[in-house]
């Protein structure tokens, strides 16, 4: 019954094993893991417990992989044998449903956990430096394996019932937005509905709600972790966490194995897909005509949504923005103009960001995934006006979200204005600027290289240098040099200037390279 399953098995963990970028990615991770070593002994003269900074960074350094690994390893398990229309040779080879579903998800879990296997000696010597236990390390350990395997299965149902990989990991950071946010969320609903005289404070409605929100509180990874590295934790780790995120990991993928036939066989097109557009060309939302630029208009709509798009942008935004102001009127009790103004504006801010991060893993990936660089090269015009015009029409999706920060940043515009010169005058502001500048290049460069992953992995490159960064500014720091610092920023901003001017140059060749396939 299970030949299948072993024989996908194995070839998975070959290949996975004879892929450069896999040891490379472990090899980052080892130099992470040394660099925060190397500062934890460094800072072990001034604080009573390193061990135990040097333990919390590399646990949340875990927890942060492990999310990502969940949003772009996991989530991509079946919906990439969808979009290359392999599952029906399988089933017709005699693999069945659930030896498909184990033989794909199955390496890629042995794959993580073996990545935290591998790093579990080297945590050890936390308890050398101070602060922390064997039984934290133990704990803290179960705590990530058990949740690691509760997200893979949840990629993995993600995974059988999107079409996609990028539905399924949209979907993946919904499940762990309500994971993580949900239950306190509710809570505070709750709390607030008590303090309101909503509803009583000893009254069933409260109690047993209460009592239940408590209870599921207790499945969170990240509360178990926050209680972990408290000094002189002696829990056992065979708690509610482990026990629950254990049996959520079953239970999905004992649906998963449900849902296979209903949803894992539906045939998908084989093309791109063209995103919230109207078929019609009467309808509001048309793209319409082309535009002179065909290029420009092609991402805009097809890749990007087009005015569909941004018509359900500017209404979430605006629902989400007002909400958020409430919440923090209600906290703060304050219900200023320059309150509500910065709330807008920093908020917009952080999403600008985000879109500019997924619109640079994306903007290449599409030609390269659907090998469609070699016909798009055969337009009467340059690579470098081609790779232009795509970034253009990327980026003209980010109409909404400037919208709304213009309006936050005209409502405070004489604070902006004011603190603008000191911000501009500082040199950690413009290495700042830089280095996000740094990660959009870096992130869309990936992406011509690898399938999936592009923003995980250009985020974990730039960890290591942050890290690195901060190692050399600490020993800079020790020695007494002021000017020595300003100079070190200087130098790292200087470097990764030229590394977005280089990777012009390099993208540019790598899609030349990518068209004469």
């Amino acid at each position: 019954m299970f030949q299948g399953m072993f024989a996908l098995f194995h070839r998975a963990l070959n290949v996975d094993f004879r892929l450069t970028r896999t040891h490379l990615f472990r090899f980052l991770f080892a130099v992470m893991i040394l660099f925060s070593l190397m500062m934890a002994h460094t800072t072990s003269r001034f604080m009573a417990a390193a061990g135990l900074v040097f333990f919390t960074q590399i646990i949340y350094l875990n927890f942060v992989f492990i999310i990502m690994a969940g949003i772009s390893f996991f989530a991509t398990a079946i919906t990439e044998e969808k979009e290359e229309q392999t599952i029906g040779l399988l089933l017709m080879a005699g693999v069945n449903p659930i030896s498909l579903l184990l033989g794909k998800s199955l390496p890629r879990l042995v794959s993580a956990l073996l990545l935290l296997s591998v790093q579990f000696p080297f945590t050890l010597l936390a308890i050398t430096l101070g602060g922390v236990t064997f039984s934290q390390v133990i704990s803290a350990y179960i705590a990530l394996a058990v949740f690691l395997f509760f997200l893979s299965n949840l990629g993995l149902i993600c995974s059988v019932v999107c079409a996609r990989s990028r539905s399924a990991s949209t979907l993946v950071v919904l499940s762990l937005a309500f994971y993580f946010f949900g239950i306190p969320l509710l809570k505070w609903i709750l709390l607030v509905m008590v303090q309101q005289g909503w509803i009583s404070a000893g009254s069933i409605i409260n109690f047993y709600p209460k009592l239940i929100l408590d209870w599921l509180s207790q499945f969170s990874v990240l509360s178990q972790i926050n209680r972990i590295l408290i000094s002189g934790f002696s829990e056992s780790p065979w708690n509610m966490q482990f026990w629950g995120n254990l049996i959520m990991g079953i239970i999905l993928f004992f649906f998963a194995c449900l849902l296979f036939n209903r949803f894992a066989l539906t045939e998908i097109s084989t093309s791109p897909g063209r995103g919230l557009i109207a078929k019609k060309k009467s309808h509001y939302f048309s793209p319409g005509r082309s535009w002179s630029n065909a290029l420009i208009w092609k991402d805009y709509f097809f890749l990007n949504g087009g005015y569909g798009m941004a018509v359900i942008k500017l209404c979430c935004y605006g629902i989400a923005l007002m909400a958020l102001c409430i919440f923090v009127a209600y906290l703060s009790r304050s219900y200023s103009r320059e309150e509500f103004a910065l709330t807008v504006f920093w908020t917009m801010l952080v999403v600008l960001i985000i879109e500019i991060s997924l619109i640079s893993a994306r903007v290449f990936h599409v030609e390269v995934q659907w090998n469609t660089m070699v016909s798009t090269a055969m337009l009467p015009q340059s690579m470098s006006k081609t790779a232009y015009s795509k970034v253009i029409g990327c980026l003209l999706s980010l109409v909404p979200v400037c919208f709304y920060l213009s309006i936050g940043f005209v409502l405070c515009i004489d604070e902006m204005l004011y603190d603008l010169g000191m911000v501009l005058s500082e040199p950690g502001f413009w290495m700042m600027f830089i280095e996000v500048l740094f990660f959009w290049h870096l992130t869309a460069l990936l992406s011509t290289y690898i399938k999936w992953g592009a923003l995980p992995l250009a985020f974990v490159l730039m960890w290591v240098g942050n890290m690195f960064f901060f190692f050399s500014a600490s020993l800079i720091t020790l020695g007494g040099g002021a000017r020595a610092i300003e100079s070190l920023y200087i130098v790292f901003t200087l470097a990764m200037f030229v590394g977005i001017v280089v990777s012009h140059f390099v993208i540019k060749e790598r899609l030349i390279q990518l068209a004469s396939r």
